[in-house]
């Protein structure tokens, strides 16, 4: 019997321990499954338009509608890997996979390497998404050379920080599925295997303690389409090559950074295209952006724009967009636009814009 009241006692004292200390492993629990989990975030986009475009579309722009959510979906895999996934669910119940592509990192000889669906690193503006830019628009230099969306298709591609000690270079060397010449108007699709290259190098510098300064130089090889030759039954593909250079200065005083800030980019464009075999024709345009922050939560800007279409030299187009934002945190936007644009064929097209964004969740941040 001794047993047996030694035996229940020590069962009294044993239950009690074990259930205190069952919240602990639940949350231990809990955790590891956070830690697992991806971060969700999305990005609303809202915009208004009044005024009527040239040429007349013949569906005119509502003047207000939900132009486009984006869910990104961003994790961690494991020490030398990140995967990274955009959701593009149009206002119109359209939904498109706008970038899904890993990462990894560390690799030997300091590279990395992406594979997937992403922006193409040509310049800097193709790499913002369009409901985190500045405008209600794209630039007209990277709307008839990159398309409405900009360049991104599947690929894969390898990056390099080039180590000196003066200051931050990188290079990149990237391979895609050439989009057709309805997504990116600079190249057209030959044959169903054709490749896009895209080389870039980039240096960052520290100007003061206030200021910095990013250069960039990028290039891009594909196809534009096909010529047949009647004579001789044949066909071949044509070529082109599209050249970026861009510039861009940011100012923010450390002891005044929520109050006053500068932000100037430039990006020049230019386009080699065969129109036909041994025939070429060279375009370019560009656009030039400022805005200055003058209080803490008002910001004021504006962009010129100068461009001629890819294979067209004769023609040209031109015009301005200024803007005035209010952003009341860092999580959301009300920004005010107007645009002028002549275009080529001699009429002027003005359109007013009140495009409304805001951010929910851990949004990634872009690169610098």
């Amino acid at each position: 019997m001794r047993f047996f009241r030694a035996l229940f006692a020590a069962l009294l004292l044993t239950v009690p321990s074990a259930l205190r200390a069952q919240p602990q492993l639940s949350g231990n629990a809990l955790q590891s499954s956070n830690i697992l989990n991806p971060n969700i975030s999305a990005v609303g986009w809202l915009q208004g338009e009044a005024g009527r475009r040239k040429p007349v579309v013949e569906e005119a722009a509502a003047p207000f509608a939900v132009k486009e959510a984006e869910i990104a979906f961003q994790s961690v895999i494991d020490p030398y890997t990140r995967a990274d996934v955009f959701v593009a669910v149009e206002g119109e119940g359209g939904i498109e996979l706008e970038e899904g592509h890993l990462t990894w990192y560390s690799l030997p000889g300091g590279l990395s390497l992406k594979a997937g669906k992403f922006k193409g690193a040509f310049g800097k503006f193709n790499l913002t998404h369009r409901p985190e830019t500045a405008f209600a628009d794209r630039p007209l230099s990277h709307e008839a050379y990159l398309g409405e969306e900009g360049l991104a298709s599947a690929g894969g591609g390898l990056s390099w920080h080039i180590p000196n000690p003066w200051l931050l270079v990188n290079l990149d060397a990237q391979a895609f599925v050439l989009p057709g010449a309805d997504e990116v108007p600079a190249f057209g699709k030959a044959k169903r295997n054709d490749l896009l290259y895209i080389g870039r190098l980039g240096g960052y510098y520290d100007l003061t303690e206030s200021a910095n300064i990013t250069l960039g130089g990028s290039c891009a090889f594909g196809a534009a389409g096909r010529e047949f030759n009647p004579v001789t039954a044949s066909s071949s593909t044509l070529s082109s090559r599209l050249y970026s250079l861009d510039l861009t200065y940011r100012w923010k005083n450390p002891r005044r950074a929520i109050y006053r800030s500068l932000f100037w980019q430039t990006e020049l464009l230019w386009n080699r295209r065969e129109i036909t075999a041994g025939s070429y024709e060279n375009t370019m345009g560009y656009f030039s952006h400022l805005e200055y922050q003058f209080a803490r939560r008002w910001r004021a800007g504006g962009r010129y724009d100068w461009t001629r279409a890819p294979g067209d030299g004769t023609a040209h187009e031109s015009g301005g967009l200024v803007y005035l934002t209010f952003m009341p945190s860092e999580f959301s936007r009300i920004s005010l636009q107007g645009r002028q644009v002549d275009r080529s064929g001699g009429t002027k097209e003005k359109l007013g814009f009140l495009k409304l964004t805001f951010n929910i969740g851990p949004h990634g941040v872009h690169l610098f």
